[in-house]
């Protein structure tokens, strides 16, 4: 009877573990998927004050969300178009313009150097007007930029890709940053 007893509880311990690991790679899934669904600490009002934003296309903005929206640092992210002159642009009827994704961060935290260095390395910044299987010019590779500063390093950067691409000519624009149009509800995760 023992014996019976002691399989039991090695049984119910066993479970236990098991629930726990199952429980933390949800959540820890979750967490991922959706960062900004993740319960996070208040923040008071001047902690707002510090954060910046950046704006980058390279190719459909859901992949370009999901590239920037997991990152450390990163509070927001937000789908748009950007870069053309059609008023109000529209999923169905954008325009000139690129899919886009708004970055907000925390510069104390992630810099726009390091943004840059993902935005590279998240796609092919040589192929013309598309990004893999998506191909048109709403999924054109862009830096949009915020003053002088933020256009200097967009540019280094740039030459730098270009240095590593040797054999091909890297398409990316560097632009100054217009209007940026959230796309959508539907859109935004």
């Amino acid at each position: 009877m023992r014996r019976i007893s002691e399989r039991k509880t090695h049984s119910h311990y066993i479970l236990s573990i098991f629930i726990i690991f199952i429980t933390f790679i949800f959540d820890n899934a979750h967490s991922i998927r959706f960062p900004d669904r993740v319960a996070q600490p208040a923040r008071d009002q001047s902690d707002q004050h510090h954060l910046q934003t950046a704006v980058f296309a390279l190719g459909s903005f859901w992949r370009s969300e999901a590239v920037f929206g997991c990152l450390p640092g990163v509070v927001r992210t937000t789908v748009g178009y950007s870069g053309g002159s059609k008023p109000n642009p529209e999923y169905r009827s954008f325009g000139d313009h690129a899919e886009s994704v708004q970055v907000e961060y925390d510069p104390r935290l992630i810099g726009f150097r390091e943004l840059l260095d993902i935005f590279w390395s998240s796609h092919d910044p040589r192929q013309v007007y598309g990004q893999g299987p998506d191909v048109g010019n709403q999924y054109r590779s862009i830096i949009f930029v915020n003053g002088t500063e933020e256009s200097r390093m967009a540019s280094v950067s740039k030459e730098q890709e270009q240095t590593r691409s040797r054999s091909s000519i890297v398409t990316t624009q560097i632009q100054q940053l217009g209007t940026f149009h959230p796309a959508e509800p539907e859109h935004q995760v």
